[in-house]
């Protein structure tokens, strides 16, 4: 095998996952084992993936990640011409950033590229197409109120 272009495509967390998932499935079905350490590293790497704080640790209960989330996050982006590269929006995939501290771990130079305007559009835009991790003010409240 020949590396015609490194880095032509990159993959989100979820794609792996999801991959990795499927590969699983198929393998129950067969009723045949993994070749290699492939089945160890399938596991590992299924555990980091679905252990806190990556955002797929919820994602058999919520279901927020699918197969069109990346398109609709670029779509939703799209109109505020922010500006984002190709790995800026993958790390955003990946780490569902929540607040402007954790966006200036993912966007370089935020502060100097988006006004505080633009950072609050981007992270509400994050929350409405790939979820909130932390419950909001009205479900922390339910929570305490359930006893939970």
């Amino acid at each position: 095998m020949k590396i015609l272009d490194t880095q032509d495509a990159l993959l989100p967390n979820y794609e792996v996952y999801q991959l990795l998932v499927d590969q699983q499935v198929a393998q129950k079905r067969a009723q045949r084992p993994a070749p290699g350490n492939h089945q160890i590293i399938s596991s590992q790497v299924l555990t980091y993936l679905q252990e806190k704080p990556s955002p797929l640790a919820n994602q058999e209960q919520t279901k927020t990640y699918n197969h069109n989330s990346a398109q609709t996050l670029v779509d939703k982006l799209r109109p505020l011409s922010l500006g984002l590269e190709k790995g800026e929006l993958l790390q955003i995939m990946n780490l569902r950033p929540s607040s402007s501290a954790l966006l200036s771990t993912v966007v370089e130079q935020l502060e100097d590229r988006l006004s505080e305007e633009k950072q609050a559009a981007l992270l509400e835009i994050i929350a409405e197409v790939l979820g909130r991790d932390e419950p909001t003010d009205k479900e922390a409240i339910e929570s305490i109120e359930n006893g939970n």
